[in-house]
């Protein structure tokens, strides 16, 4: 039996996948006390009446509508403060739905707007679904709205996401050039336990029930298929509570031998500041070149540039470096140890046949295996001469780039040379990431997108099969859904499906 804890699935009420619940999504109040004047959030774009609203306990310093509700929701235009506060609030939130992702695309010029629905309880205005509005330009004139990964709402409750997509059309038809909409919710449509499917979503069908009355369409396209698709498929472990320990012992085999090398000699992890992301660009270029991994485009890299230079503390680029010199020391000086050791035995084997006796066995198989040792530290020393004079004294063994989201760690993108892995250095990169993640509290160890082809010929079977190893689960969501804004002209100029 695998020693590994599964991701809980979430009560009905949550929006969220397979991770742990903490409580259902959250509402933000905006103004305390009675409403005068304009909102603070904008202009109302839609108002609805006399809704179900749910009860839960609310978090600490946040309060959630309930039997107290005294007004219409309405649909509004968010100040990016609001916004802020509604999405740190929030349970799993992916970083494309971020303030930091909307402050670096808008210094890109992208244009970006928050937008949410706003219910009126007991005289506070309170923010129950939000998300960030990316248009992108079509055919010069007009325009797509993305969602990735959102909108941020109770998917549970039928009667919010009705509303909201609807009035986001209503919204959208204000300016012509919108053709659509385009989004990938996190609500799941599996859970699963490792790569098999154990219990269906039921939430998962009354979206797409609503989907349905709104002329939503499920777009049959994965992200391998087009660049503006977003993954469906994840694969997440849930370290929910756990110190470093707790996932050593979790992991298998393989990651504990690569967490188990940190401290070798001359190799270390450092992490890159923006104006080094080349080096990271050239090891994906590297891996994408003799695998089947997509390559990283230009402007992408550029993006994940300008966000760590504007949020340093949210994007980790960590890679794994080979001193050679310095491993060559190491190696030298273990086999030192080994060889004095091994003379040592011989000298008592010889003392001991002298005087007619045997050496014991537990001392001749420490001596074989001391040999044995021996010939491994010669073949490596051996081998990191050979790149040594091929590639230098200082070799960039493998990197990495990961986002920091609310309660999440994300794994986005990886690299590495395959003639350097007996070194172990995306292994360790990885120890210092879960080392970073359970020191902060983080939830999930999300590894991200896979094909959600389980099978040993798909195209990313090497890379599960690497992600297996640390004993998660596969998240499969609802995937990407257009809702037409002009629907004749959407299709005329394919922007649907």
């Amino acid at each position: 039996m695998r020693n590994r804890r599964p991701l809980p699935k979430p009560p009905i009420q949550l929006l969220v996948s397979t991770a742990r619940p903490k409580g259902p999504s959250q509402a933000i109040t905006l103004t305390t006390g009675q409403r005068t004047g304009a909102p603070t959030t904008g202009p109302t774009i839609g108002t609805l009446h006399h809704r179900p609203t749910a009860h839960a306990a609310p978090r600490e310093g946040h309060d959630l509508p309930g039997a107290g509700h005294n007004g219409p929701m309405r649909f509004t235009r968010l100040s990016q403060s609001a916004y802020a506060r509604f999405i740190y609030s929030q349970e799993r939130v992916l970083f494309p739905q971020l303030p930091g992702y909307a402050e670096e695309r808008r210094s890109e010029g992208a244009e970006i707007l928050e937008v949410g629905v706003v219910d009126d309880v007991d005289g506070e205005e309170k923010i129950v679904a939000a998300a960030l509005l990316r248009y992108q330009p079509w055919m010069k004139v007009f325009k797509r709205i993305n969602i990735a990964y959102g909108p941020i709402m109770d998917y549970s409750n039928r009667d919010l996401v009705r509303f909201f997509f609807s009035e986001l059309r209503t919204f959208a038809k204000k300016d012509r050039s919108v053709l659509s909409i385009r989004f990938n919710p996190l609500v799941a449509e599996k859970f699963y336990d490792d790569i098999t499917p154990v219990e269906h979503n039921p939430v998962a069908d009354t979206f797409k029930a609503t989907m349905s009355e709104l002329g939503g369409i499920n777009v049959q396209k994965e992200f391998y298929d087009s660049a503006d698709i977003q993954a469906r498929f994840f694969y997440t472990k849930n370290i929910a509570g756990m110190s470093f320990d707790d996932v050593m012992k979790s992991v298998g085999q393989v990651v504990r031998t690569g967490f188990n090398r940190v401290g070798t000699p001359g190799v270390t992890i450092r992490f890159l500041e923006a104006d080094e992301f080349d080096v990271l660009e050239e090891i994906l270029d590297h891996t994408s070149d003799r695998s089947e991994m997509q390559k990283i485009s230009a402007n992408a890299m550029e993006f994940y540039k300008g966000l760590k230079r504007a949020k340093p503390e949210k994007v980790f680029a960590p890679v794994a470096t080979l001193n050679c010199d310095d491993y060559l020391a190491g190696v030298e000086s273990e086999a030192q140890e080994l060889r004095t050791k091994v003379r040592g035995v011989d000298e008592q084997e010889a003392m001991l046949q002298a005087e007619g006796k045997n050496l014991a066995k537990k001392q001749r198989t420490a001596r074989n295996e001391a040999n044995n040792r021996l010939k491994v530290l010669e073949r490596r020393a051996d081998e990191t001469r050979k790149h040594q004079a091929e590639a230098g004294n200082e070799i960039v063994l493998a990197g990495s780039l990961f986002i920091t989201c609310p309660n999440e760690l994300v794994y986005l993108l990886s690299g590495s040379y395959r003639e350097y892995q007996s070194y172990y250095g995306i292994y360790l990169i990885h120890r210092a990431m879960f080392e970073w993640a359970t020191e902060n509290g983080m939830d999930r160890y999300n590894t991200f997108g896979i094909t959600g082809i389980f099978t040993d010929d798909a195209s990313d079977a090497g890379v599960l099969h690497f992600k297996r190893q640390f004993k998660g689960d596969v998240e499969e969501f609802v995937g990407t859904w257009d809702i037409p804004v002009r629907p004749r002209r959407a299709q005329l100029l394919r922007t649907l499906g």
